[in-house]
């Protein structure tokens, strides 16, 4: 396979700031302990974030500094946890990835609502250099990509708790 770049891991905070951030959100009707379930259980990401051909955790499955190697078309990348809040935040930085990224970061929020509770999903990107306009390119796709996984979360969560 193509050779990855190692890339810096990037705090939390940092996601928000990133030049490049593609974000979507969903009202879910499951508490957030039905949806921080799917969320911890990392071998089953690729059934409901259906870009993901296969996640295996390659260092401690939780907590911060939690590693794990998702493959996806292409490439496996390496990721490490930089947030672990059950039933509220999940954070990783992408370690090894495709070179059009410089740094790649993402989040998961869960707030709670009367009536379940409201899941972000963000990702903070740096492109490469000379790669901006090809990752720009790409955010839309990466955004419809977020909307179905996150719809996918939301029907597995619902159908738990229904």
């Amino acid at each position: 396979g193509r050779t990855l770049a190692q890339l810096p891991v990037r705090q939390p905070a940092w996601i928000e700031s990133a030049p490049l951030v593609v974000r979507r959100e969903r009202r879910v009707l499951a508490p957030p302990a039905a949806v921080w379930k799917h969320i911890a259980d990392h071998k089953s990401w690729p059934e409901w974030f259906t870009a993901l051909k296969q996640v295996q955790v390659t260092g401690e499955a939780e907590g911060v500094g939690g590693e794990r190697a998702v493959s996806v078309p292409g490439a496996t990348v390496g990721e490490v946890f930089t947030a672990w809040d059950p039933e509220q935040r999940f954070a990783f930085a992408v370690t090894s990835g495709p070179r059009v990224f410089a740094a790649l970061a993402e989040s998961v929020v869960l707030e709670p609502t009367a009536d379940g509770c409201i899941v972000t999903y963000t990702q903070g990107i740096e492109p490469a250099r000379y790669f901006g306009w090809l990752v720009k390119l790409g955010a839309g796709r990466a955004e419809k990509m977020l909307a179905s996984a996150l719809d996918n979360l939301a029907a597995r969560a619902e159908a738990d708790t229904g």
